[in-house]
């Protein structure tokens, strides 16, 4: 069998990384950099989400009528559709993290989802239940976790960087009520995999959380 190392480091073999955590935690840049590092498909579940909301949105969809937005959930290629659009608004973030509560649509995300894990070999998936639902068998899964006050600070500069109006203390509380609706919901809440490797970022920065995750492979 195998061992993880080498796994990770020969592109022959599959190589499959579940990568979980809160909203803002950082999972984006890591996720990137470890696709580039291993040469990984990267794939985000929130962006198949994001881009469910877009649609609801432009659609006037409002985000009570669940009927309407279980339909449109079950469209094909909601990325593509989306391409083109900024999905980084918090608007978006706060309807697809609304919407992700819904059973019927993560059901139908999912199975868009799980096809990604079973049609790329070497592939990293990021979001908030690959580690404990769609890719439960993954080589390696990491919860990426920090101080939601880092988080809100992350996303903040993140947004001003970007041009966008914001306030501080609107993300922070738009980032504590997704934290709540994210462990709350009744299907596929956010939780940490009982196999998973778990890095906290508040005090680290990109480099030094690569750094750990390599050391981890190396060592495993």
């Amino acid at each position: 069998m195998k061992n993880l190392k080498e796994k990770a480091y020969n592109e022959n073999n599959s190589f499959v990384i579940a990568l979980d955590g809160p909203s803002a935690s950082g999972k984006g840049a890591i996720g990137r950099m470890l696709a580039s590092e291993f040469n990984l498909k990267y794939v985000q579940s929130g962006i198949v989400y994001r881009s469910l909301a877009y649609l609801c949105i432009v659609n006037n969809i409002d985000v009570a009528d669940v009927k309407k937005i279980i339909e449109f959930s079950k469209t094909d290629h909601l990325v593509e559709l989306a391409k083109e659009m900024d999905l980084n608004q918090e608007s978006i973030g706060n309807y697809a993290s609304k919407i992700s509560t819904i059973p019927e649509v993560r059901t139908n995300i999912n199975k868009y989802l799980i096809l990604m894990i079973t049609t790329y070999p070497r592939i990293i998936m990021e979001g908030r239940d690959i580690g404990t639902v769609i890719a439960k068998d993954a080589d390696l899964k990491i919860f990426i976790t920090a101080d939601v006050n880092k988080r809100a600070e992350r996303r903040y500069k993140q947004l001003q960087e970007e041009g966008k109006k914001c306030k501080l203390e609107d993300i922070l509380q738009l980032l504590k009520e997704r934290d709540l609706r994210d462990s709350m919901r009744i299907v596929d809440p956010l939780m940490v995999a009982s196999d998973a490797f778990v890095i906290d970022t508040s005090n680290m920065d990109q480099q030094e959380v690569i750094a750990e995750i390599k050391n981890y492979i190396e060592l495993s």
